[in-house]
């Protein structure tokens, strides 16, 4: 599909005026969307969306359909704070922060820990529609959660085999960070999104997490926050500074292995093309985008203090999953109670590699080659000591 300039006099997407205008609608007449910059990343999402778009025009109402429940959501999000401002006072423990190149064992890592009732999951169907805020009594049959269940369900065997799904358990702040239109938003093909979105700002936009999390953990405990998400290698100095008290589990691999893999799924998930969809171009975002996440949190972690971070590699997870959690609950000083112990080891079995299928891919296919990542990733790998992988 041709790019539009910015002369064209129509318009397939919203104005970013007229989505604030149809959320106010939608939410009944609320008018305060609450604080953060998140305007700049509408504008910058939209007018990507709008320049370089390769979608099937089948998908223009799901796209900005998200972008108005976001919307809503903020409404939503100070009309609540309006009518609970002892949700202002609430303080939180941690969190603890998975994150780390994609396809390195975050999820893996993660889901484990999130069988701990210990920690406060950060769970997908809370962070899609946070109103009202759960509650541990109820939560079982939200209709939220319910929805997202049966979503679960109807996963293709295709994306089961390239990545594990738990409505319990932690995932990525994908939607609080939508929600201040700062978000990594690699569902979408737009790239001069996300070269705006690797250098923004974030400080604003984890004070705004940090306010979310607080209303969600309002009539749910416990408070001590379990976070997980790749993408925050590229903010790590914003999180310390929403989250004074944040120790970071960052987790490793070969790259010549995650970043086609990743690929791979980002493949899967963008919405389907109007016509074929440039996997060379794609393939090569990818790896940019990846390293320059790496380049960034090695230098945030050369001025946040060094006791704050954990490394875990992927052969080291895979080789001995249950030494790796102790190792991880060591390092957080928690204990690992015998029953949590069970329901991981269980957990490990039952989701070890291939326990879904099999995730096939090659770097080629998406113009990539082992021995050029290798060469363009030798930064990061002798930084961390990673290891290459046959």
């Amino acid at each position: 599909m041709a790019t539009r300039t910015s002369t064209d006099t129509t318009r397939r997407y919203r104005t970013p005026d007229a989505l604030l205008a149809e959320a106010t609608a939608a939410s009944g007449g609320l008018t305060d969307f609450g604080p953060g910059d998140f305007r700049a990343g509408l504008d910058r999402l939209l007018d990507s969306l709008e320049r370089e778009s390769d979608l099937s025009p089948a998908t223009d109402a799901d796209v900005v359909g998200a972008f108005r429940r976001r919307l809503v959501n903020r409404l939503e999000v100070e009309a609540w704070y309006a009518e609970h401002p002892e949700i202002e006072q609430l303080t939180l423990q941690g969190p603890i922060d998975i994150n780390g190149m994609p396809r390195t064992g975050t999820t893996a890592l993660c889901q484990m820990l999130s069988l701990d009732p210990q920690f406060r999951s950060l769970r997908g169907w809370e962070q899609s529609k946070p109103c009202p805020p759960p509650t541990l009594e109820t939560e079982a049959s939200d209709p939220r959660r319910l929805e997202l269940v049966a979503s679960h369900a109807a996963v293709s065997a295709d994306l089961a085999a390239k990545h594990t799904f738990d409505a319990d358990a932690t995932v990525e702040d994908t939607e609080l960070l939508g929600m201040a239109f700062h978000g990594q938003q690699y569902t979408l093909p737009v790239y001069e999104y996300h070269e705006w979105w690797r250098h923004a700002d974030m400080t604003s936009t984890f004070e705004y997490h940090e306010r979310v999390v607080k209303l969600l953990q309002s009539r749910r405990p416990p408070d001590l926050w379990l976070f997980k998400a790749p993408h925050h290698n590229y903010c790590l100095e914003a999180i310390a500074a929403a989250y004074p008290d944040v120790k970071f589990v960052m987790t490793h691999r070969d790259p010549a292995k995650t970043v086609p893999s990743w690929a791979s799924l980002v493949s899967s998930i963008f919405p389907p093309p109007d016509g074929e969809r440039d996997l060379v171009r794609l393939g090569h975002e990818v790896s940019n985008h990846l390293r320059v996440g790496v380049e960034n949190a090695i230098d945030a972690r050369s001025r946040l203090d060094g006791s704050r971070f954990l490394d875990v590699h992927h052969r080291q997870l895979v080789s001995d999953p249950m030494g790796t959690v102790r190792r991880v609950y060591e390092f957080l000083e928690l204990e690992l109670e015998p029953s949590v112990a069970r329901a991981i080891s269980d957990w490990e079995q039952a989701n070890r590699s291939g326990a879904h299928g099999t995730h096939e891919y090659t770097a080629e296919q998406f113009g990539l080659s082992a021995d050029q990542i290798r060469f363009e990733y030798d930064f990061y790998l002798r930084h961390f000591d990673v290891e290459v992988e046959g």
